[in-house]
């Protein structure tokens, strides 16, 4: 019995820790291949902003091309990683019209500077997703997105170690009450 709750209280364990990453997270939300577009779009601000010009609204449709030459200085030199760091969406119906949103957050990461790009998709009923807002702001600093999924993975493997104590404190006291219930029936003094 005692190894039957060891194993239980192990696995519940690993499996706190295991579902509870920020990326795991934002896999349930969207689909990895609808990250990787926006990640790519997010990109593109920085590398060819015009090639972004189809998704664009055609209202801000050429804010991209009159900021194309300013865009490099915010984003970094050279090689640089690119991550989905926010993500949120919004679906409401109105008087019959669907109205579609995602916010998103991308973040690249190069040599001592970080790029962060916001956009906004909209959607009315069947029509496709298009950017209708979109920023690219360069800094020398972490960017809060990177800094609250530090925050969230740091919390989530708290919770999750919390969460594996109190199941084998649970299991433990189960295993005590277990053994003094049976020895009042056997009629010797409880240990």
């Amino acid at each position: 019995m005692r190894a039957f709750i060891r194993t239980l209280a192990a696995a519940a364990g690993a499996a706190a820790l295991a579902g509870c990453s920020f990326q795991g997270t934002l896999d349930k939300m969207v689909s990895p291949d609808r990250q990787k577009e926006i990640i790519d779009v997010g990109q593109r601000f920085c590398t060819d902003p015009v090639s972004n010009s189809r998704l664009l609204h055609p209202e801000i449709a050429t804010s991209a091309q009159d900021m194309a030459p300013l865009l490099p200085n915010e984003c970094p030199e050279g090689q640089a990683t690119w991550q989905l760091a926010s993500y949120q969406w919004n679906t409401n119906i109105n008087n019959g019209l669907k109205q579609r949103q995602e916010d998103a957050v991308v973040v690249g990461t190069g040599n001592a500077k970080w790029t962060t790009v916001s956009l906004r998709f909209y959607a009315e009923n069947d029509a496709p997703l298009q950017i209708v807002q979109w920023n690219v702001l360069g800094s020398t600093t972490k960017p809060e997105a990177l800094t609250f999924i530090e925050q969230y993975e740091k919390g989530m493997k708290t919770a999750g170690i919390a969460g594996a104590i109190l199941l084998l404190l649970v299991g433990g006291l189960v295993v005590w009450l277990v053994r003094r219930s049976r020895a009042k029936k056997a009629g010797a003094p409880p240990a």
